[in-house]
């Protein structure tokens, strides 16, 4: 048995390092000149085809093959030019709170018939489950790997579920293939390897872990979502009676007095909150109004953990919690979100944010502080 997931790559196109860095790299600022430069014949091609098809000089089975043919490339087309945009490192990501289990059901729906031409045998499992991502490249993920599962197959399966531990999204697709190899240019090996690329570079950017298995005929994908919103029941009806002595968790809190707290904000409300609430847990909350400034304060004095708005969140804090988590896994992070009476655990373990809504902090946030610093601590 072999594992894709750890070395997906092709023979000759392992990822080569950046100069000056330590991590690998690979280079896909080629495959967007690809990209561009075949749109331009092949535009040609399907115009030429176009006339032949109405001067009846092409038969229906030929303009049909010449069709599938040019749709093929096309879509090599459109997969390097995804792939030199994602590989650039630039894209603005949202955060929202997206039904993968619809997404996965509507992805497959919409394939049903691409299922049965091909003669392919779909099986599906699917739970509910929520995940806090970009919704546009969760789109683009789904799609690409229930895709790249369906290349010269004759057998796929769906499983989607909350894995027990930890508590993460788990998107699984086994695939079957066919013995026999695939008609040349169509469904081939060059098409799925390109998918391959897309699908890893997507994650990576989105943060998703994915790996994949192969035996013989038999290959299974898996995608991990850290980012699991989890439920906790009770929790969020959870108060701290700062004034009573014999209050389990108020007597909790009297070891985290002194940690530092540092919040990424400018709005003066929220700033408000959380003076006040870490003022009644004995933490001390510095402020600053980016994620830029908030890699310098971590960089000369890194805090015990860190809050930050929605509206300021961006690439450079992604990279931040991930440069932090590398190092430790159970650092606390919490975003503030304009979504209404909100209280979500993403996780207890991963790359996940507890999330509280704005109008929610003056309830939740001193219970969120002392959760997540206990955690850590």
């Amino acid at each position: 048995m072999s594992t894709l997931g750890t070395d997906p790559f092709p023979a000759g196109s392992k990822p080569t390092k950046a100069a000056g860095s330590g991590t690998p790299r690979t280079d896909f600022g080629i495959a967007g000149v690809i990209g561009a430069e075949l749109s331009i014949p092949l535009h040609t091609l399907r115009r030429i085809i176009q006339a032949l098809g109405e001067s009846d000089r092409l038969s229906a089975g030929e303009a049909r093959e010449l069709e599938q043919a040019l749709e093929q490339a096309n879509l090599i087309v459109r997969q390097s030019q995804q792939l030199a945009r994602l590989s650039e490192g630039r894209l603005r990501q949202s955060h929202e709170r997206v039904s993968l289990d619809q997404m996965v059901q509507s992805a497959l729906h919409e394939r049903q018939d691409a299922f049965q031409e091909r003669g392919i045998l779909l099986a599906q499992a699917i739970k509910p489950v929520e995940i806090v991502v970009d919704p546009g490249l969760l789109s683009n993920l789904v799609e690409t790997a229930i895709d790249w599962a369906m290349d010269n197959s004759v057998h796929v399966a769906v499983n989607l579920a909350i894995s027990a531990w930890p508590e993460h999204g788990l998107l699984s697709i086994a695939a079957t293939r066919r013995a026999d190899p695939p008609e040349p240019g169509r469904n081939g090996t060059a098409s799925a390897s390109l998918r391959w690329h897309l699908l890893s570079q997507i994650a990576r950017t989105m943060g998703v872990i994915l790996s994949a298995t192969n035996q013989g005929i038999d290959t299974t994908l898996r995608l991990e979502f850290a980012r699991t919103v989890k439920h906790l029941e009770g929790l969020t009806s959870m108060e701290i009676e700062s004034s009573s002595s014999d209050s389990a968790l108020h007597t909790g809190t009297k070891a985290l007095a002194g940690l530092r707290i540092l919040l990424i904000s400018t709005d003066a409300a929220v700033r408000g909150e959380v003076e006040k609430a870490c003022r009644a847990l004995g933490l001390r909350a510095d402020t600053v109004a980016t994620s830029a400034k908030a890699v310098r304060y971590t960089e000369r004095d890194q805090p015990h953990m860190i809050i930050v708005d929605e509206r300021l969140r961006d690439n450079e804090f992604d990279a931040l919690m991930q440069d932090i988590r590398r190092l430790d896994p159970r650092f606390g992070f919490l975003e503030v979100t304009d979504d209404v009476d909100t209280f979500e655990v993403a996780s207890w373990a991963g790359d996940s944010m507890t999330r509280v809504s704005r109008n929610a902090l003056r309830a939740q946030l001193p219970a969120v502080l002392t959760l997540e610093l206990a955690k850590a601590f």
